[in-house]
């Protein structure tokens, strides 16, 4: 650098370096950048990075050489502004070109912002009774007796109980089939209620081989909105008619299937795996809940280049989703009725929260927290072993040395957690 840099802080954490760099410095780095490009660039009769510097240039745009000159001088721009600044910056700086003679760059760093939660002693989350009563368990039961049913064909007519196989679809007021409407050998219990009311009641008194056109209407509140309330004609032919035997729950019927010694014993591991389901589910509420109460009460001013990444991020998981489900974004924008400013302006305010809610919550492990020893954590990297298989847990112990990243991203998991469970056991 030949001058001095310019640094400005800002209230946002945002650390603003503006730097010229000598001529003679510039040059050297270009020579290094078109020496670089030249091992791209492909001329007649010269093997790569052997053409001269001028056959180079010619055929390189300009933007490309500044591009690679400014890349050049970064890193040891980088180290000197941090090192002589004691600048600590939590994401990748931003840098733009504010003129190209002499070549002065604008490098914008953001440190860790200051970050105040306010009233976290008066946060307390509400802690619900966990409970299901005997019906919920009468009703677990009979899912296990379900699940073990047998079908036995018949050659009469079909009534409330049996499962029928049908081929079906649907036909609106024009005579027109809905799409959407039609399955081939569908399987369905009469009196099950699993499809549309009145559906199923058409269905009895019904042979195999019969047909059947009935019409109905769509519930007013159906799951695709343009049909809710619609009237729709249904094409049925029943394919076959079974009798369903579902079995007694007996103490050998528990013993069989779930290896207890009897029913009672089946009860009771079911009101246990309920209670511990129901207890799960409650204690995630409350999380959720706290985490809504910190954000809250977390005050920062956050810097646009950190929402900015913030936002990348966000987008990048959102694209991962879309992709796992079959989907491009402008199919998802085209069903979810969106334009592109919308799902922009939902991504930064996702951003935003993410941020402050992790923001704040480093500042109440700092201030409220139950902070790790060494000896605490070689317990948690132990306890985390048992779970990898046994012949690849020493690959696995080596890559959680103190310092590296997975030891540090477990350090900071861990205090979280046992910073949630210390303040919602309060």
């Amino acid at each position: 650098m030949s001058t001095l840099p310019k640094i400005e802080r800002l209230p946002d954490a945002r650390v603003v370096c503006r730097v010229t760099f000598e001529p003679e410095k510039v040059k050297r780095s270009e020579t290094d950048a078109i020496a670089r490009l030249a091992q791209e660039v492909k001329l007649p009769g010269f093997r790569p990075g052997k053409a001269p510097a001028e056959m180079v240039r010619e055929h390189v745009k300009e933007e490309a050489i500044l591009e690679e000159i400014v890349r050049n001088l970064l890193p040891e721009t980088f180290s000197s502004l941090l090192k002589e600044h004691n600048i600590k910056p939590i994401i990748h700086p931003k840098v733009e070109l504010e003129f190209r003679n002499p070549l002065t760059l604008k490098i914008t760093f953001v440190e860790k912002p200051e970050v105040t939660v306010k009233g976290i002693d008066k946060i307390n989350i509400e802690k619900k009774k966990a409970a299901f009563d005997q019906k919920d368990v009468d009703r677990m039961e009979q899912y296990f007796l379900d699940q073990h049913r047998t079908y036995a064909p018949i050659d009469r007519a079909s009534k409330a109980g049996d499962r029928v196989h049908l081929d079906f679809h649907g036909v609106d007021e024009a005579g027109k089939e809905i799409q959407g409407t039609r399955s081939v050998d569908y399987p369905v219990i009469l009196g099950s209620k699993t499809l549309i009311p009145g559906f199923e009641d058409a269905l009895v008194e019904l042979r195999p081989g019969e047909q059947k056109f009935f019409k109905i209407n769509f519930p007013e509140k159906y799951h695709e909105k343009s049909l809710s309330g619609a009237p729709v004609t249904f094409h049925a032919t029943v394919k076959k008619v079974e009798e369903v035997h579902t079995p007694e729950l007996s103490d050998e019927f528990a013993k069989k299937h779930f290896g207890v010694a009897n029913r009672t014993e089946l009860r009771k591991q079911i009101e246990e795996r309920m209670q511990a389901e129901e207890d799960r589910i409650e204690q995630s509420r409350r999380e959720q809940l706290l985490f809504e109460a910190i954000r809250e009460k977390t005050q920062v001013k956050i810097a646009p280049e950190l929402l900015e990444e913030e936002e990348h991020a966000v987008m990048q998981q959102f694209d991962e989703q879309l992709k796992s489900q079959g989907l491009t974004a402008q199919e998802w924008l085209k069903q979810s009725k969106k334009d592109p400013v919308e799902l922009r302006k939902e991504m930064q305010e996702r951003a935003e929260k993410r941020i402050r809610l992790r923001l704040g919550l480093e500042k109440v492990v700092e201030e409220k927290g139950k902070r790790l020893t060494d000896a605490d954590m070689e317990q948690v990297i132990k306890e985390y072993l048992q779970s990898v298989p046994e012949e690849q847990r020493l690959e696995a112990a080596s890559k959680f040395q103190k310092g590296s990243e997975l030891y540090e991203r477990l350090h900071w998991q861990t205090e979280v957690q046992r910073t949630i469970e210390h303040m919602l056991s309060q």
